[in-house]
């Protein structure tokens, strides 16, 4: 099918461009001829931009891999050492309870607890923070062995207790390894965790009030600590388990019968590393490359899984899973998991959940190099990310670098290089994948303490090859791509794992504005790496063909928006000049409107086709498919021409483009189910205008205003071409109804019957304002 499709595009742009000259060359006036040789050519050029973006999307489909893992065939003794990094920087953004319940999720994941510790990367050094984080630790001794105990699922205690708008609490059990008694049991202990949870967030928001009127009574002008400006602190908030043989024992609170539970809770340690003015700091990718080394030296798993503060392990053998793919080759440098979200209204109004890319997409490219690092739920081979190549590529087995050359790559710290060199240079797999390969980290805490916190200072990577060819990627603000290309260019693969239930859940904006920021943010970073030394299309390596061209229309798929927003706009033109025949390069005479339908409607029918076939293999629904093309338009005529301006002033004028941290929900306050029901949608009706909506605000007034005039005036009566520039202004404003919806507010919720009279309505004002303006 996408075979017949290029066939069709082939006959069209050779049909097309003959038309096109000859109509050109018939043309009297110089005038005349001018501005239809222009829209012409600005046509012609946007509809060849389309069909050759088209084909970038496809063409990594068409080998798509839908991957099982089977975890029981991974013996707790062969699971490698595991590092889990959790980020976050503005406490007032990302709520300090969402970053609690993450982090004692993953402390209750079904994974060997001598085997997995948990950096916390605070990268605001809020002190809320790191209160916080420290009253989760202790609680975290009630949690992780009553989910022991029961086998709850999700180990999320705000979504197992109260959950809404994500998945229900569960109890699995699996073979004989329940430990409660009874049934009874689990009740009467969820009653007494429940109400510890609940002091806990009692006891985090008094934190966050004590934090709101301590910044309030600082005196004007003194100096302190900053979001910019703080000093480094690593600290061990839990101790990591003195054995491996579990340890069991009675709760010391007396709330829970443990007597057969392991008690061992696996080590937490928060990190806030050095930032100081007038240093660059690199945002998210600095604060994981100062994970990387200060874990380094304290347990140096082979294995890291890293995940936003939102993002709570929502399948307790979601680390397994990881752990399998990436065991199952030493070629695989990640293992990514689909991203899927809490608290998205239920139509999705702006395709937060994605389902297209995710789940067609990423399943498109494990047929070929591997998927793209998308910022979380990834679990990462350590090696791959020291810039080490691929074992197959490697001429020698370890790490043989001088002395200098070390340095001058991964800066000056011994213990460092030391932890370097036991991460590359284990003779097997399975010894690289079964053990830490640092030093005993809790023999000499002090020590070792204090050369981490050397590791996270502003000055470390000065001359060194952090953020170049070591570790996550600098110079873009989507450093997740960036970080991935250059893994995927060195040779190395990826898998793509999804799990049932899902391995991992998180949040997303559901407010229009705070959506468009965050697409803002990803299409300008796309760009930035096109324009950098990382473009795919340019940079010499190991990347299967396909692979680059997947990664060239990831980067330049902003462009887009230029020669759409053209034709959005462009039913404006006869408007303004009061001339029918003025417009975006479509034939005129009816003999080239009709050949001109007939290519468009031979074109939209294999699109759809092609679309059925993609809906079919990749179990997205038509609807969630038709919510993913309405809110690419959106996009294209918002963020994406943004963030095309933003990138163009930074390439010719150097201007830095500017990071905003989407906002994270709170959670909802518990005032009974229609109140959370309330609380939880709020954000999807509140307006706050911003300059990224004018253009696709005037894109849907045009065409409504088109749309009338064409009914009122009876010029849609005049042929082919007259009908078909109807159903362009119907297909646009179709496309932008979620826009519009955003726009309106809550009066959205308003019946659908009153919205369409509305409607009806205001089109028939304008039908009688055109028609007096015409008298």
């Amino acid at each position: 099918m996408i075979v017949v499709r290029m066939g069709i595009f082939v006959l069209f742009f050779k049909w097309r461009i003959s038309t096109a000259l000859l109509m050109m060359s018939s043309l009297d006036t110089h005038e005349a001829s001018t501005a239809v040789r222009a829209m012409y050519t600005v046509s012609i050029a946007g509809e060849l931009w389309f069909a050759l973006m088209w084909v970038l999307d496809q063409l990594p489909k068409m080998q798509p891999v839908r991957r099982a893992v089977d975890i029981t065939a991974l013996d707790d003794s062969l699971l490698p050492a595991m590092d889990v990094f959790v980020t976050t920087a503005d406490p007032d953004k990302e709520p300090p309870m969402v970053t609690a319940n993450t982090i004692l999720s993953i402390l209750a994941a079904d994974y060997p607890a001598e085997k997995l510790t948990c950096y916390v990367s605070d990268d605001g050094g809020a002190l809320l923070t790191r209160e916080a984080i420290a009253e989760a630790a202790r609680f975290a001794k009630l949690w992780v062995p009553f989910c022991r105990k029961h086998g709850v699922e999700p180990r999320n205690p705000e979504a197992y207790f109260f959950s809404t708008g994500g998945p229900k609490a569960r109890t699995v059990t699996r073979d004989s390894d329940y430990k409660g008694t009874s049934w009874p049991d689990l009740a009467r202990d969820r009653r007494r965790v429940r109400r510890e949870y609940e002091e806990l967030r009692l006891r985090i928001d008094a934190l966050q009030a004590g934090d709101m009127r301590r910044r309030c009574s600082m005196a004007d002008g003194q100096r302190g600590t900053t979001a910019e400006d703080h000093a480094g602190v690593v600290q061990v908030l839990i101790n990591p388990p003195s054995s491996s043989t579990p340890q069991v024992g009675v709760d010391a609170t007396d709330l829970l019968d443990l007597s057969d539970i392991d008690v061992r809770v696996p080590a937490v340690v928060y990190m806030c590393r050095e930032k100081r003015h007038g240093r660059a700091h690199h945002r998210k990718a600095g604060a994981m490359n100062a994970l990387l080394r200060a874990s380094a030296v304290l347990s140096n798993a082979p294995f890291i899984l890293n995940l936003d503060c939102d993002h709570y392990v929502n399948n307790s053998q979601a680390l397994r899973a990881g752990a399998c793919l990436v065991l199952h080759r030493d070629d695989v440098a990640f293992a990514q998991f689909p991203q899927r979200f809490d608290g998205v209204d239920p139509a999705d109004r702006y395709a937060n959940h994605n389902r297209v890319f995710f789940d067609c997409t990423e399943l498109g490219l494990d047929g070929l190099q591997g998927p793209i690092y998308v910022g979380t739920g990834c679990v990462f081979r350590r090696s791959a990310l020291y810039g080490a190549d691929p074992p197959r590529w490697r001429p020698h087995k370890g790490f043989v670098a001088s002395e200098a050359a070390a340095h001058n790559k991964l800066g000056v710290s011994t213990p460092f290089l030391g932890s370097v060199r036991a991460a590359l240079n284990h003779s097997s797999p399975e010894q690289r994948s079964t053990t830490r390969s640092s030093p005993s980290w809790f023999d000499d805490g002090t020590a070792t303490g204090g050369e981490a916190a050397a590791l996270v200072s502003c000055g470390y990577e000065d001359g060194t090859a952090w953020g170049r060819d070591m570790g996550w990627m600098y110079g873009t603000v989507t450093e997740d791509v960036a970080t991935g290309l250059c893994l995927h260019r060195r040779g190395w693969r990826s898998a793509y794992c999804t799990t049932a239930p899902d391995a991992f859940r998180g949040t997303a904006p559901i407010n229009l504005t705070d959506r468009l920021h965050q697409v803002l943010r990803w299409a300008a970073g796309s760009l930035e790496i096109f324009f950098s030394r990382n473009n795919a299309l340019l940079r010499p390596g190991r990347l299967h063909p396909l692979q680059r061209v997947a990664y060239l229309n990831t980067t330049v798929y902003p462009l887009t928006s230029v020669f759409l927003i053209l034709y959005c706009v462009a039913p404006a033109i006869p408007l303004l000049s009061g001339s029918a025949s003025l417009s975006m390069g479509t034939p005129t005479t009816s003999t080239s409107s009709a050949t001109y339908i007939a290519f468009l409607a031979a074109l939209m029918l294999t699109l759809a086709m092609v679309a059925v076939l993609e809906v079919r293999w990749s179990g997205v629904t038509l609807g969630e498919w038709w919510r993913n093309e309405q809110f690419w338009m959106v996009s294209a005529t918002t963020a994406y021409l943004a963030a095309v301006v933003q990138v163009a002033l930074k390439v010719a004028a150097g201007k830095e483009i500017s990071f905003k941290l989407t906002t994270k929900p709170k959670p909802a306050a518990r005032s009974g189910a229609a109140g959370v029901k309330e609380s939880l949608f709020a954000e999807l009706y509140a307006v706050r205008w911003t300059v990224l909506m004018v253009p696709a605000a005037a894109a849907l007034a045009v065409n409504v205003v088109s749309m009338a005039a064409s009914i009122e005036g009876g010029r849609w009566r005049n042929g082919p071409g007259a009908v078909l520039a109807l159903a362009f202004n119907a297909w646009v404003v179709m496309h932008l109804y979620p826009f519009a919806l955003g726009l309106m507010g809550r009066w959205t919720k308003t019946a659908p019957l009153l919205l369409l009279v509305a409607l009806l309505f205001t089109i028939g004002l304008l039908c009688f304002v055109l028609h007096l303006h015409m008298l």
